[in-house]
C-alpha cells in the first residue's frame, strides 16, 4: 500500500511539474507577452513539503483555476544556485510573484495547504496589461528613463487594485525609482534636472498612499525657487495634493494659479483619481 501511495504522489508531482516551466529567462519573456506576473516556487528534489505541496495543494483543481492567470515557474536551488542566491533564498519551499523584470511583488515562505494557498495566490492574479509597453521597455533597456517610466505606471497602477495590495504595489515602484537612481550618473548634463526628479518622484507615494500629512513635512526640504523648470509640474502637483488632501486654507489661491500653468490639466485630473480613493 505505501508503495502504491509513494507512486502515486510521484505521477502528480510529475503532472504538476509538467505545467510548470524551468527557465527563469523563458518565464520573463511569456510574462512580458502575456500581461501576467510571474509565480515562482523555490524547490528542491530532497525537499519533502515541497513534494507535499506538489501533490496537497499545486494539484488542487481551484488553486489550478487561480494558476492560470500567472506564468508558473518552478526553480530547483540545487541547480540554479546562482537564481537562488539573487533572491537570497535560504530555506524553502519559498514562493515569489515577480513581474515580468524580475522584481518582487510579493513572497511567502513554507508549507500552504489547498486553502492556504489560494489565499496568498488569488490577490495577486491581475494583469499587468495597464503598464504593458513601459515593463517591455525596462526589460530591453534597463536605463534611468525606463525605471523611472515603470516606476510612475506601478504608482498609477496602485489605484485600480484592491486596498489589500496596494502597498506592494507601491513598493514595486519604489524598486523601480532606486534601478533609476543606479542608472544615473554625475557625468550626464542632465543630471541635476534627474535627481531633482527622482527626489520629488519619490514623495508620489504619500500622495498616492493618501498620507497627505507626511508629504507636507517631506515637501518642508524644498524650496520653489529650487526647483528646476523641467520639475515645477511634479513639485507643483505634490503641493496641490497636500492643499486639496487637507483641505487648506488657501487652497483655493493655489487652484487658481495653478490651472493656468500650461499642462497642468494632467495633473488635476491625476489628484482627483486619487482623491477619488479616500474614504
Amino acid at each position: 500500500m505505501k508503495k502504491f501511495i509513494f507512486f502515486i504522489t510521484l505521477f502528480l508531482s510529475q503532472f504538476v511539474n509538467a505545467s510548470w516551466i524551468t527557465s527563469f529567462e523563458e518565464a520573463q519573456k511569456l510574462s512580458l507577452a502575456t500581461n501576467k506576473f510571474i509565480v515562482v516556487d523555490f524547490w528542491a528534489t530532497w525537499c519533502g513539503p515541497c513534494k507535499k505541496m506538489d501533490y496537497d495543494s499545486w494539484s488542487d483543481q481551484e488553486v489550478g483555476v487561480i494558476l492560470q492567470d500567472y506564468i508558473q515557474l518552478k526553480i530547483d536551488i540545487d541547480t540554479n544556485r546562482e537564481l537562488a542566491n539573487k533572491y537570497d533564498i535560504k530555506s524553502i519551499p519559498n514562493m515569489f510573484i515577480m513581474d515580468g523584470n524580475g522584481k518582487v511583488v510579493y513572497s511567502f515562505l513554507g508549507y500552504r495547504n489547498a486553502s492556504e494557498l489560494k489565499k496568498e495566490i488569488e490577490k495577486f492574479a491581475i494583469s499587468t496589461e495597464f503598464m504593458s509597453l513601459d515593463l517591455i521597455n525596462y526589460f530591453k533597456k534597463n536605463s534611468f528613463n525606463t525605471s523611472a517610466r515603470v516606476a510612475q505606471k506601478y504608482l498609477d497602477y496602485s489605484l485600480y487594485v484592491d486596498e489589500e495590495i496596494k502597498s506592494n504595489i507601491l513598493k514595486v515602484s519604489d524598486k523601480y525609482l532606486s534601478d533609476a537612481k543606479k542608472d544615473l550618473s554625475k557625468k550626464e548634463d542632465d543630471y541635476k534636472d534627474k535627481y531633482q526628479k527622482l527626489e520629488l518622484l519619490e514623495l508620489f507615494r504619500f500622495a498616492y498612499s493618501l498620507n497627505f500629512t507626511k508629504l507636507e513635512k517631506k515637501l518642508l526640504q524644498f524650496k520653489e525657487f529650487d526647483i528646476l523648470e523641467s520639475n515645477l509640474n511634479y513639485y507643483y502637483f505634490l503641493k496641490y495634493m497636500v492643499a486639496k488632501g487637507l483641505n487648506k486654507e488657501d487652497f483655493a489661491e493655489i487652484d487658481s494659479k495653478y490651472k493656468l500653468i500650461e499642462g497642468f490639466d494632467y495633473f488635476i485630473k491625476k489628484s482627483e483619481l486619487i482623491l477619488s480613493k479616500k474614504v
